[in-house]
């Protein structure tokens, strides 16, 4: 049997409600679009990484640093459809979604994020979660809870905090974040699908996939995540980049790359 194709897509749209222009905004020398992507080629596990985008302008911010885009339809609601349209043209067996916000994420976690749909056929789509350590992060309304059952499948995804900790006890709670892997064709599956009142309510694009009864397999990833929703973050994120060694080296790493 041959190699699975692995490509990464990330979508990007300057049009974003609470920070309009955000892939292209600036952390130090660097728009955060080629943060992200310049770090998904670091992995080993990824063939090919493309910024699918219906702007203009982040289409020419990547091809200036080098890098591959394609244009899509302005009219996707859904990050997960627009990177459906960019994969009808791509040649991959899996793709694996990474937010343009997650500037801060490591791509040795792509290789765990992508083995079980290798390894497992009857597996459609994992889904990168973090744990949450501070009780404020279960309350704000930008980060998407995930409660997950003994199996390490997730039951639900919501703005609110959940689990809603009545008993003080060593539950775990969950973030999730802006990376997932599909199979190819269940990626068109899932687009093809009608959306749900919970994905609607919620404003979170993978309860269309819970409520139709399809399964998400949740990776733990434990390192702490920063995505970017609100210009303020870009802060917190050069903070990190200046102060954090780990981060710092990765950083130096990505500057050097064409």
């Amino acid at each position: 049997m041959s190699r699975k194709k692995v490509v990464a897509v990330i979508p990007a749209r300057m049009g974003a409600s609470r920070f309009p222009g955000k892939p292209v905004a600036k952390i130090l020398d660097l728009p955060m679009i080629e943060h992200v992507r310049r770090r998904v080629m670091l992995s080993s596990v990824v063939d090919d990484v493309i910024v699918a985008t219906c702007d203009q302008e982040i289409m020419d911010v990547v091809q200036q640093h080098g890098g591959k885009a394609v244009m899509t339809a302005n009219t996707h609601e859904r990050c997960t459809d627009r990177v459906e349209e960019a994969a009808q043209s791509l040649d991959m067996d899996i793709a694996i979604i990474v937010q343009g916000d997650e500037p801060l994420f490591f791509a040795d976690i792509l290789e765990p994020l992508v083995k079980p749909l290798l390894e497992h056929d009857e597996l459609v789509c994992t889904n990168l979660i973090s744990t949450i350590h501070e009780e404020a992060d279960l309350k704000h309304q930008d980060i998407v809870k995930a409660v997950l059952d003994e199996k390490q499948q997730i039951m639900y995804f919501s703005r609110s905090p959940i689990p809603f900790l009545r008993v003080r006890n060593q539950c775990p709670m969950y973030r999730q974040t802006g990376v997932s892997a599909f199979t190819k064709d269940f990626l068109k599956q899932y687009s093809a699908l009608s959306p749900t009142a919970l994905e609607i309510a919620e404003s979170v694009d993978f309860l269309r996939i819970i409520g139709h009864g399809f399964p998400i397999h949740a990776v733990i990833y434990d390192q702490v995540t920063i995505g970017v929703d609100r210009p303020e973050d870009i802060a917190k994120v050069e903070h990190v980049l200046r102060n954090d060694p780990q981060q710092q080296a990765c950083y130096q790493k990505i500057l050097e790359m064409q």
